[in-house]
């Protein structure tokens, strides 16, 4: 299936999504009246004019186009964190040979006009001779993280609703499926 086009969605929707855009970008609202707001506006436009069914295809086809809107710039975005990876890599790089030059010439400070280079001694790098496990208690930083996985298939087991520490919420999410 194609992509649709801005320009073959329906004025409908282009409206509708002026409308949206202008309570989003309203930051006089708080996010719960910006909600409330977007939620009133979509209910607003799908009950006028033309029928749901209608409406609905135009929905997915503009979901669609901002899905599609969406990868083009994380494509965008990647293609620039990996221009900026590369620079970074370049003045590190260079960092580096300087700092080698400086430390075989003796240099331990230059004084320029645009700019003041120092070599500065780091603090020394600790070197585990066991394994972590095998150190005092004191010297070790210990953190807990649930399995929620395996939390959900307990709780689906548990019939008798016996585990007091965790439970299911009541509600049920969905997600709209579009081919």
């Amino acid at each position: 299936m194609t992509k649709p086009k801005l320009w073959e969605l329906s004025d409908e929707i282009q409206q509708l999504e002026n409308a949206i855009s202008a309570i989003a970008d309203d930051e006089t609202l708080s996010e719960s009246e910006r909600e409330t707001k977007l939620q009133e506006t979509f209910a607003q436009w799908l009950s006028t004019g033309e029928s749901f069914k209608s409406k609905a295809e135009q929905t997915a086809r503009y979901i669609r186009h901002q899905e599609a809107l969406a990868e083009a710039r994380k494509a965008e975005a990647k293609r620039i964190r990996e221009l900026a990876s590369q620079a970074e890599n370049g003045a590190n790089r260079l960092r580096k040979y300087l700092l080698d030059q400086m430390i075989r010439s003796d240099i331990k400070k230059i004084d320029g006009v645009a700019v003041k280079i120092g070599l500065r001694k780091k603090q020394p790098q600790v070197l585990l001779n066991v394994p972590a496990e095998e150190l005092p208690a004191e010297y070790v930083q210990v953190s807990y993280k649930p399995d929620l996985t395996k939390i959900r298939k307990l709780l689906k087991v548990d019939a008798q609703g016996a585990i007091g520490w965790a439970s299911l919420a009541e509600s049920q999410d969905y997600s709209v499926t579009i081919r």
